[in-house]
């Protein structure tokens, strides 16, 4: 009998779930992320990760934060069993898949998860936008090194700039900027980088020490190495700040397993232009209207 239960911490329900996850999601380096999905920060959101038993064996996952469900996943060998919609059943009427902000495993569903898509489509949810990930290539790119990172970054002291890692005294402030002039959930990303192994998260700073332009890599999907959030304020656009803290961040992360995906992407051009950033996944974003 098909039973839901609170996803409990122990150690067997943790390596049921990892493997679960990894047997479901085979797109996503979910293998280094399914802890940060299943109960990490999900800001001023409240998470929820819940597991359908049968009998005593894991066979589905959900999670999702407040109207945003950020995993559901059914092991391949118990679908078409009602496991999935079950598990749906916690999902409010407006629900959105995949796309939380702040704390996503991938922003939307990927295409090539066509079951998936199909099965949220027959659950009364419509495609709302379909966006990409771009990925800066490291081998035998001569767009990204740590050189060139040096070189844009003198550039922008020669402008009368600073760039640097944020230190824990600057950081209430940076936060306070990020928060008020592009949005407090990239507040809430970019300090879970600052706390990350690699610390990537840089900021420039003008002549009269105020910060006008930042960018963080490994805060969402921690430990992957994925760049993003990045912003820089309107009047302190066309100084190659964008630039400069890209290849910092970049550099940065060189090494970790996802390093160089640039996720949720905006300006294309940009990163195509900067560091030679190719096409690497597309997701479908799906909500179901009230």
């Amino acid at each position: 009998m098909l039973r839901l239960l609170p996803l409990a911490k122990d150690a067997s329900t943790r390596h049921a779930a990892r493997d679960l996850l990894v047997r479901a999601l085979p797109h996503d380096r979910v293998d280094v992320v399914w802890e940060e999905k299943l109960w990490g920060d999900d800001g001023a959101r409240t998470g929820r990760a819940i597991g359908a038993y049968d009998d005593d064996a894991l066979v589905g996952v959900y999670a999702d934060a407040g109207r945003f469900i950020k995993v559901l996943a059914v092991d391949p060998d118990a679908r078409r069993r009602g496991v999935g919609t079950a598990l749906l059943q916690n999902a409010r009427p407006n629900a959105r898949a995949g796309d939380h902000p702040g704390n996503y495993l991938s922003p939307g569903i990927d295409e090539r998860y066509e079951g998936g898509v199909a099965f949220l489509r027959k659950h009364g949810f419509v495609e709302r936008e379909r966006v990409e990930n771009l990925r800066v290539p490291y081998a035998g790119n001569d767009r990204l090194s740590a050189a060139r990172a040096d070189a844009a970054c003198n550039d922008a002291t020669q402008a009368g700039y600073r760039v640097a890692v944020v230190t824990e005294t600057e950081l209430p402030s940076v936060l306070a900027m990020v928060a008020t002039q592009f949005a407090a959930v990239w507040a809430n990303e970019a300090s879970r980088a600052f706390r990350g192994p690699r610390r990537a998260w840089f900021v420039a700073w003008d002549f009269g020490g105020a910060p006008v332009a930042f960018a963080a890599a490994d805060g969402n999907n921690q430990g992957l190495g994925w760049f993003g959030p990045a912003g820089t304020l309107p009047a302190h656009r066309g100084k190659k700040l964008g630039e400069a803290l890209l290849h910092r961040c970049l550099v940065a992360v060189e090494g970790l397993p996802d390093a160089g995906v640039i996720a949720w992407v905006g300006p294309k051009p940009f990163y195509e232009r900067a560091a030679a950033a190719v096409f690497d996944r597309r997701f479908v974003q799906l909500e179901r209207p009230l």
